[in-house]
C-alpha cells in the first residue's frame, strides 16, 4: 500500500482525528473504491476520446472500412 495526502477543511481533519481506527479504515477503504472507480472511468472515458480522434483522422484521409479489409486481406 502507498499513501496519499488529501487536502480536506478544518472540521472535516478535526472529526477525522476524532474518529475511531475502526470507522477510519472502513472510511479509507470506501475512499479507496471510489477513486480508483474514478479514476478507471477517466482513463476508459480518456481512450475513448482517442480512439475517436483517430478514427476522425482516419476518415479524414479516406481510411473507410472497404479501404481497411482491402488492406488487412493483402497481408495474407
Amino acid at each position: 500500500m502507498e499513501r496519499i495526502v488529501l487536502e480536506v477543511d478544518d472540521q472535516t481533519a478535526k472529526a477525522w482525528r476524532n474518529t475511531s481506527a475502526k470507522l477510519r479504515n472502513q472510511i479509507s477503504k470506501n475512499l479507496e473504491n471510489i477513486l480508483s472507480d474514478s479514476l478507471n472511468k477517466t482513463q476508459k472515458e480518456n481512450f475513448e476520446l482517442l480512439l475517436q480522434d483517430a478514427r476522425k483522422e482516419a476518415s479524414k484521409n479516406g481510411l473507410t472500412e472497404e479501404v481497411l479489409a482491402q488492406l488487412l486481406n493483402d497481408e495474407n
